[in-house]
């Protein structure tokens, strides 16, 4: 029987839906729950091997939620390189041209998924922006390390500034490890003297793999998605210990008294991550720049796709096109 908000109490703690979510995310989160009390804890991969396989169960179980999602809403997708990196173009059913375009990286531990699985959260925004979505398809760890996936976001970047976009027209989006991604990469652009984006969407940011943070310990009963000794191995997968504090991997720790773009954070109160959150948005703001912290009662992690009709859900999203169109120029 699923979960409700009136027998929570039966649930483990993880899995107890607060009774302060809209109904429409209870009903949506009950489904999601006990599916996710049927499933074992995540063994860490010992091989490559293991990684691909562990990633195939997860294409698998996440695929056709996002490509239903993105269907509903009309979203094409094309596939395509640049600057030898492949990537996929999502694109609005209702476009509008004024020079504009966002770049995502998408979540998943630097482990799982694709940017032709996860195509929810950017065909979200692609829709209420009515802008373009260029998802970048990195190289997963442990087949490539911090190093090379940075530089092949930076790749993506430059081939869109060659090709005649200005920087003050492109806004750049990731969640979970995509969100720490695209901060760390925003510093790396900055290092090498490029020009930034107009705005960052940081959605549930990894934005520290060291597993540090007050909620790592107080919450880690209470997530339900989210699980620190899978995701001790991920990190250790991405980055070497002693690169795990590296700015460019975990962004908390990066120099924000130099430019950064305004940038708009939001995550739930049920995510482990929260105290990335409270610390990437206190670091950019005490370096004297932009940023909103934007949290959601009772929500997990990446709420946006996993509850996309929920009001808490169509509020971050309707936020987040609100701080691209204020911030991106075109």
């Amino acid at each position: 029987m699923a979960v409700s908000q009136t027998d929570a109490s039966a649930a483990p703690l993880r899995f107890r839906i607060p009774r302060t979510v809209s109904p429409e995310a209870a009903a949506t989160l009950n489904v999601m729950y006990e599916a996710s009390q049927q499933q074992p804890e995540p063994t860490a991969p010992e091989s490559t091997a293991d990684f691909d396989s562990a990633n195939q169960l997860m294409e698998a179980a996440f695929a056709p939620l996002h490509q239903q999602l993105a269907a509903s809403l009309g979203i094409t997708t094309r596939r395509e390189t640049m600057n030898g990196v492949p990537v996929v173009r999502i694109t609005p059913r209702e476009r509008r041209a004024n020079g504009r375009a966002l770049v995502y990286v998408h979540g998943g531990a630097y482990v799982y998924f694709s940017s032709g699985t996860l195509v929810g959260l950017p065909a979200l925004i692609a829709t209420a922006t009515g802008h373009e979505v260029i998802s970048i398809d990195y190289t997963l760890a442990p087949r490539a390390h911090w190093q090379v996936v940075t530089d092949q976001v930076l790749a993506v970047w430059k081939e869109l500034l060659a090709s005649g976009f200005d920087a003050c027209s492109i806004g750049l989006f990731g969640d979970s490890a995509g969100g720490g991604l695209a901060a760390g990469v925003t510093l790396k652009m900055r290092d090498q003297d490029l020009p930034l984006p107009a705005a960052l969407w940081l959605v549930s940011p990894w934005s520290d793999i060291t597993g540090a943070g007050d909620t790592y310990e107080t919450l880690k009963d209470a997530d339900p998605v989210l699980s620190p000794k899978a995701l001790a191995w991920a990190a250790d997968a991405y980055a070497d210990a002693v690169d795990q504090k590296h700015p460019y991997v975990s962004p908390v720790y990066g120099n924000y008294t130099k430019p950064f773009p305004p940038t708009l954070i939001q995550g739930g109160t049920r995510e482990i991550f929260l105290s990335n959150f409270v610390r990437q948005y206190q670091v950019i703001r005490g370096g004297g720049h932009e940023a909103v912290l934007d949290l959601y009662e009772g929500m997990p992690h990446v709420f946006h796709s996993i509850a996309p009709d929920a009001p808490e859900s169509k509020t971050a999203i309707a936020r987040a096109a609100l701080f691209f169109d204020g911030h991106l120029g075109g």
